[in-house]
């Protein structure tokens, strides 16, 4: 089986003939360390991964060595990471949300990344969208603090700008349906962190519950297999986020007490799961046992019977020995074959 095939199986949660393995986002310096590269496209081809994670493209203005204002009006700043973090918002009153003007879906250059991504490995890997669902845009517009203000003192406000923001991405989705060979979303929306949800149980089920299922239904609609990622303790709506739909669930986050093997027990007949070697501590500074074992724990605790992909707790961010990364792919296919028996210790 090629990569695309693997994954493709994964999310059927059916057996491949290897558990396959992907990154949603690789750090720069990791890939650097790897190939001699900056393309993560490279550590994409030497590592054998199984898919690429490709978001749309933006245009940036440049300010300073590094501030840069985006095509969304968000002015950044450039971080250690191979992410930027935005400092001043498009705008900062909901009552405004009327006017902003979002990017064009439609920009020439909206999906160079994703056509060089399908012309370097279609039909040979999975190649996978990178979008968004219910909060993440809203907050990059507004901020993090106005936009939790206006959820609980401009509901309406804040719902508007959702509703336009969730069919942004939903336009993004079907122009790339259309014009690629894809038939994979994820959509990297984080809504908890280590103690929970950001914002009330309450509130999710009454606004960004309905939401996510409305922006699940629409990419299956098109056609997508979708990949949910969130980090953080989820437990309190992971069974809602498969009830809405989802093929998969990412990154099944063990520093914030969601353990793979429980996740695996309780769904994994409704959906695919992908994790979790962690990120935090394994990948940063284990030694190669280590990172062997750990891997080898989370393919016997959730590989059996298919719907598994492995990956890191969240990315392979800075911090990550790129020797570690390099181990973790490498443990994955010896211990992930599906033949003799699954998590068995090779000879």
């Amino acid at each position: 089986m090629n990569g695309r095939e693997r994954v493709l199986r994964a999310l059927t949660r059916k057996e491949p003939d290897v558990v396959p393995v992907f990154e949603w986002s690789i750090d720069t310096k990791v890939v650097r360390s790897l190939t001699g590269s900056s393309d993560v496209f490279d550590a994409v081809e030497i590592l054998d991964l199984d898919g690429i994670v490709v978001r749309p493209d933006y245009l940036r203005t440049s300010i300073s060595e590094d501030e840069h204002i985006d095509e969304w009006g968000s002015r950044r700043k450039t971080t250690t990471e191979s992410i930027s973090i935005p400092i001043a918002n498009p705008i900062t009153d909901i009552a405004e949300y009327r006017a902003y003007t979002f990017p064009d879906p439609e920009a020439s250059h909206r999906f160079l990344s994703l056509e060089r991504a399908v012309g370097r490995f279609g039909g040979r890997k999975a190649v996978i969208l990178n979008l968004r669902d219910v909060f993440s845009d809203v907050r990059d517009i507004l901020g993090y603090e106005n936009a939790l203000v206006a959820l609980i003192t401009q509901r309406k406000q804040f719902e508007g700008l959702l509703d336009r923001c969730i069919e942004y991405n939903r336009t993004l989705a079907e122009i790339a349906y259309k014009k690629f060979d894809i038939d994979i979303v994820v959509t990297t929306d984080d809504i908890a962190d280590n103690r929970g949800l950001i914002f009330s149980p309450k509130i999710f089920h009454e606004l960004f519950g309905p939401k996510f299922r409305e922006v699940v239904a629409g990419f299956k609609r098109l056609g997508y297999y979708c990949i949910k990622h969130c980090d953080g303790n989820i437990s309190d709506i992971i069974g809602y986020l498969i009830d809405a739909g989802i093929d998969c669930i990412d990154p099944v986050d063990p520093t914030a007490g969601m353990e793979i093997g429980w996740v695996k027990e309780r769904y994994g007949s409704r959906v695919c799961i992908k994790g979790n070697v962690n990120c935090n501590t394994t990948l940063v500074s284990g030694s190669p046992q280590e990172v062997e074992e750990e891997v080898h724990d989370c393919i016997r605790k959730a590989a059996a019977g298919g719907g598994y992909i492995l990956s890191s707790s969240n990315s392979i961010h800075s911090g990550v020995n790129p020797v570690n990364f390099k181990i973790m792919v490498e443990a994955t296919r010896r211990f992930g074959r599906y033949s003799p028996s699954i998590g068995e210790q090779p000879n």
